[in-house]
């Protein structure tokens, strides 16, 4: 991840990052199962952290899963049959979900209600770190 990324990072991203970053294996694995090329930000941030659970600025909160739950999170709600071209990696303290919407060239952010109705989702951000700065900067 570049520096100047990682700063900016690590100013919005209030609580530590715990454990290890996820190996190589490990995204490699996971993009093969998905069968995507996940967005290269947050593949650098997933090497660094795998996973974040905190606060975003002052008022937001994520939890993004590590990369062993992306998969097995979305086989398990059914999510690829349901919302096709869409990958969850993560989810609010209201029980929204955060995905990559594969369906672009460039995949986006979308946030996704937990009723998972595609007519609902907004599209929260142009690339994964825009996602947290934004999320960062929610009143």
């Amino acid at each position: 991840m570049e520096p100047r990324v990682s700063d900016r990072l690590r100013m919005i991203l209030k609580a530590p990052y715990v454990g290890v970053g996820a190996t190589e294996e490990s995204l490699r694995a996971l993009m093969a199962e998905l069968g995507y090329r996940l967005p290269e930000d947050y593949v650098d941030f997933m090497r660094v952290t795998n996973g974040y659970n905190g606060e975003v600025g002052v008022r937001g909160f994520v939890c993004l899963w590590p990369v062993e739950e992306v998969v097995p999170t979305n086989q398990a709600n059914h999510f690829r049959e349901w919302i096709p071209g869409y990958v969850l990696f993560g989810s609010n303290e209201s029980g929204d979900f955060y995905a990559f919407d594969m369906r672009k060239e460039k995949p986006k952010v979308v946030a996704i209600p937990s009723i998972v109705e595609l007519e609902y989702a907004v599209e929260v951000g142009d690339s994964f770190v825009d996602f947290l700065e934004r999320l960062a900067e929610t009143p």
